[in-house]
């Protein structure tokens, strides 16, 4: 096996651990380049103008437009799989809490390698498209029955938005 070298933060000496790089098969955080456009500006951008990364697990989305380099503080947009009429900008938190989590075997947040989306706003809503399809259904049994689905919302947020989820007990547990 070949040494190891270990990815270095883009404005600092500190090293980017990675502890699901072998299941993830990419790497969560982007080259330094990318981390260096990420940092915080004042005043923020506007999701027209910023560029991003885009995260997804079976849990939601996540659009990361700011990564603070001093302790890896992220801000940015979350959609949770579950609830996404509920989707909300705010601050991440600690991203390495994201690149960490673990649930079932393959349950943990992955980078968008093939996303091409030229600014967060076009992120946003080509995430939100997804939710918006129609449902199918068996039209046999209820021709006339057509379903539209609501348009899904977003609202700004004052508080930390995305919280990592907790697995369950024993979930991690071989057999």
């Amino acid at each position: 096996m070949g040494l190891r070298i270990p990815r270095f933060h883009p404005l600092s000496d500190m090293p980017l651990f990675e502890t699901q790089r072998a299941l993830r098969g990419h790497n969560f955080y982007p080259g330094a380049p990318v981390l260096r456009s990420l940092a915080p500006r004042d005043p923020r951008r506007k999701p027209e103008a910023s560029p991003c990364i885009v995260y997804h697990s079976p849990w939601g989305h996540l659009v990361v437009t700011e990564i603070n380099p001093e302790n890896l503080n992220g801000y940015g947009w979350t959609c949770r799989s579950s609830d996404p009429g509920g989707a909300e900008w705010g601050d991440l938190g600690y991203m390495g809490a994201f690149e960490r989590r673990r649930g079932r075997p393959w349950e943990f947040w992955e980078r968008d390698l093939f996303s091409d989306d030229a600014n967060a706003a076009a992120a946003v809503a080509r995430i939100l498209q997804r939710y918006s399809q129609p449902v199918r259904r068996d039209t046999r049994q209820n021709p006339e029955h057509k379903h539209t689905p609501a348009a899904p919302t977003t609202r700004p947020a004052s508080t930390p938005v995305a919280r990592v989820p907790r697995a369950s007990r024993g979930v991690m547990s071989r057999r």
